[in-house]
């Protein structure tokens, strides 16, 4: 009886690694997916005769449409069985990177953002699937870690799509490129199906949700304070992200090659940064979420004040790579803080809002930090602006309740 129970235990705990490295797969190559433009951008600007403003927007498609279709799908997904639409999901990011692959080699550039923006349905639907598995698949005091883990695949998918496309390309021409990454999310989303069939899943309904249910979010207060300090952190984050290379540059005598070698340290460290958020909130805080959002932010704030007075290279590779710690730290506890507020039921819908929320603040934070730096002729506004970021953040998370301790749905 004892050798059963503990072989029935081993294939348990082997389901569960299965299903949340297969979600981390997935994740992964739908972000290398997503950034191929962005690694090959010479190139495809040669190749179609377009603006660097045009060529940096393919990057962004499937991001547009994930912001316009966002809530209904989640909306969708709270009425069906999740783990059904995966392969489907798939299906259709893979149709939109052959559609990138017969653009490309076109040079039609109408048809190539069409079918990105087409993919990028396929794009959101895994993405809140991925998260809403993973925080199903284990016990509540360890969901968060659950989530940051898998979600760190999206960063580690960045890396590989920066890393190997350019590679790639040389092999297939860069309109090969896209199939290539499409096929691989197809892949590793069949496996990943199959693993969620076998893992005991927790607190998953077996009924919809109601219309009042779904109301009952949308009205729920402490779901748009997840909605506020999410734009706040991806804020922070794109923010980095986009302009850091440039204010290196203007600041420091160093090439355009080495800003973005040093700056590309700024994401990859989610890797770990993301996963560790997670762990500390449910192990060492006993699932409350509340301290690492307030530590995230309240970090973002010591690091660009240290890097107004950072005068050598090697210390600003070092407070690149702090940014990137503290400020990834919360990226996978929004999403399970934003279901901890909800009914379970509706559970897809919530992390399709704080999806939304945390594309909005990647879309509009960049932009406006080009028109504050085309206002006053300085890029130091940037840090000044990343500043204010980090100081709303920690605002709304003193006003925020807790979600992750004996929170009952508002």
């Amino acid at each position: 009886m004892e050798v059963f129970e503990s072989t029935e235990k081993t294939s348990i705990i082997f389901w569960r690694v299965v299903t949340i490295a297969t979600g981390w797969l997935v994740l992964l190559f739908v972000g290398s997916y997503l950034i191929t433009p962005a690694s090959i951008l010479t190139v495809v600007m040669n190749d179609l005769d377009i603006t660097e403003a045009t060529a940096a927007a393919l990057v962004s498609m499937p991001q547009v449409t994930a912001t316009v279709v966002g809530i209904p799908v989640g909306l969708y997904l709270d009425r069906v069985q999740t783990r059904g639409v995966v392969p489907a999901a798939a299906v259709v990011l893979l149709i939109g990177s052959v559609g990138d692959w017969f653009a490309g080699g076109a040079g039609n550039i109408s048809l190539l953002i069409a079918s990105r923006l087409f993919a990028g349905a396929g794009m959101f639907v895994l993405w809140v699937v991925c998260i809403n598995v993973a925080s199903s698949t284990v016990p509540p005091t360890r969901r968060a870690t659950a989530t940051s883990v898998i979600i760190s695949g999206y960063p580690a998918g960045y890396a590989l799509g920066q890393f190997s496309a350019p590679r790639v390309a040389e092999i297939v021409g860069w309109p090969g490129v896209f199939p290539l990454f499409g096929a691989a999310v197809l892949v590793s989303s069949v496996v990943f199906y199959f693993a969620v069939g076998n893992v005991t899943r927790f607190e998953t309904p077996a009924e919809s949700p109601t219309f009042a249910e779904f109301r009952q979010v949308f009205v729920n207060r402490n779901i748009w304070s997840i909605v506020i300090v999410t734009v706040l952190a991806y804020s922070l984050y794109m923010v980095f992200n986009s302009w850091m290379p440039t204010y290196i540059i203007q600041q420091y005598d160093i090439s355009l090659a080495e800003s973005g070698t040093f700056v590309a340290l700024f994401p990859a460290v989610g890797i770990i940064a993301r996963p560790v958020g997670g762990w500390v909130s449910d192990v060492v805080l006993n699932q409350r979420r509340r301290p690492i959002f307030a530590a995230s932010f309240v970090g973002a704030i010591v690091v660009t004040v240290a890097l107004f007075y950072t005068v050598r290279v090697t210390i600003l590779v070092m407070m690149l790579i702090l940014a990137g710690v503290v400020i990834q730290l919360q990226i996978g506890l929004l999403y399970q803080s934003a279901q901890e507020f909800v009914d379970p039921k509706a559970a897809g819908t919530a992390v399709s809002i704080a999806s939304v929320a945390g594309w909005l603040g990647s879309f509009v934070a960049p932009v406006i930090a080009g028109e504050l730096v085309a206002i006053t002729g300085s890029y130091v506004i940037i840090l000044w602006f990343a500043g204010s970021l980090g100081v709303a953040g920690g605002f709304s998370v003193w006003r925020m309740s807790e979600s992750g301790i004996d929170m009952a749905p508002s």
